[in-house]
């Protein structure tokens, strides 16, 4: 996740059984959009400490580093591909922000969306053939998938209609379905959406919810939420059901990333 509690907002890991917690950048301005490989080796967050968003890859065990996407503009929103090879990034090289495919070293970019909106937040399918992303080609944002093998043809599908307003999408490890935020009265909740059925649920009843991801194992489902001004992090189970607020120190939490299962 990433705090605000300093001066330089930094990206921590935290083991959520035990508390402990781990501070992984240390650089001048905002490091953001954290997201794990699929081995949990590496990293891949913005960091904006030359004045401008560049995606970065950490390795976890040496810190090294290196600059896979620091094309002319804007560079964000970095996902990994199941397979760790390649990494969906969000460039404005070509005008609007677009999705993009890069190998994980920053080599063979490859646009995927074409749209006149703005498209961004992807997430990869389990298999690696697809993503679901934001859009607000429509409008207004919502949530899309497209194929990611067939991308010279390539037709988005609208996946969200309840509402103005849903954003952020993480599929889940199984496929069947995606987690999300839908803002509905003023309030910005957890949502999940089956694809099959199209049913949406809503799983939080919160003010301001922000970056849903899924557990490993596909029950519970990590994000931030807002008590008292201040970001915190937050669980609740796939069904709604159980809701707890994870015990952290002081600090203003954003952006949470559940990790993979590593051996």
């Amino acid at each position: 996740y990433v705090s605000f509690e300093t001066s330089r907002p930094a990206i921590f890991r935290q083991n959520l059984a035990t508390g402990a917690r781990e501070q992984l950048t240390n650089f001048k301005g905002l490091n953001s959009s954290p997201a794990w490989s699929p081995d949990g080796s590496q990293l891949a967050y913005v960091s904006f400490e030359n004045k401008k968003p560049v995606v970065f890859v950490q390795t976890l065990g040496t810190r090294e580093r290196k600059a896979v996407a620091n094309f002319r503009g804007s560079n964000s929103a970095p996902a990994w591909s199941p397979d760790g090879k390649r990494l969906a990034v969000v460039l404005t090289v070509q005008g609007s922000s677009q999705i993009f495919l890069i190998n994980a070293d920053g080599s063979g970019m490859q646009r995927l969306s074409r749209s006149s909106g703005i498209d961004t937040e992807p997430s990869f399918s389990p298999d690696g053939r697809s993503i679901i992303f934001t859009s607000d080609r429509g409008g207004s944002p919502q949530i899309y998938r497209m194929s990611v093998t067939e991308t010279e043809n390539s037709m988005a599908e609208r996946l969200t209609f309840e509402g103005n307003y849903n954003v952020s999408p993480d599929f889940s490890q199984d496929g069947k379905s995606f987690t999300f935020i839908n803002r509905n009265n003023g309030r910005f909740n957890v949502a999940v959406q089956e694809f099959g059925s199209r049913q949406m649920q809503i799983l939080t009843n919160s003010q301001f919810d922000e970056s849903p991801s899924f557990a490993p194992n596909g029950k519970m489902i990590l994000y931030a939420t807002e008590i008292g001004g201040r970001g915190i992090l937050s669980a609740v189970s796939r069904d709604g059901h159980t809701r707890q607020h994870l015990s952290i120190q002081a600090g203003d939490i954003r952006e949470p990333a559940w990790g993979p299962l590593t051996k």
